[in-house]
């Protein structure tokens, strides 16, 4: 099982409760251009989330949830094209305010990666399995 963190912004307009009524996370991207992404390292039972990420405010989690499809589809809702992404689905919703962190590994401005802080990794498992409020 691995963390991927999901960006749910596409041109400065916030798409998380869009991917949340799809059921996935995605790219925002057509296959061509996601395939050199590691959108297709992800697995079921992986857990996703959805974030933002501003240099002044730092890492918010706005969704965490569990991977449920096989491997990327192209998504679409009713507003039209998500991209490329994976069918998930979402267990928690809000907004989870992080902060800033000092790591050695800051990737958090960038669309998708997979999650190595374990700071991050515990509060997400924490919100996925609602054993705390948020903070």
């Amino acid at each position: 099982m691995a963390i991927f963190g999901f960006g749910a912004t596409y041109d400065r307009e916030d798409v998380s409760k869009r991917f949340i009524a799809a059921g996935a996370a995605c790219v925002g991207w057509p296959e061509t251009d996601a395939r050199p992404l590691i959108l297709h390292r992800i697995k079921i039972g992986d857990i996703a989330f959805l974030k933002s990420f501003n240099p002044q405010v730092g890492l918010i989690i706005k969704a965490v949830g569990i991977v449920t499809g096989r491997e990327p589809e192209e998504v679409e809702d009713t507003l039209g094209d998500l991209g490329w992404g994976v069918a998930v689905q979402w267990v928690w919703q809000g907004e989870e305010r992080i902060g800033l962190l000092e790591d050695k590994y800051p990737v958090w401005s960038i669309t998708l990666h997979e999650e190595y802080n374990p700071a991050i990794q515990e509060r997400v498992i924490e919100l996925l399995l609602q054993h705390r409020t948020p903070r």
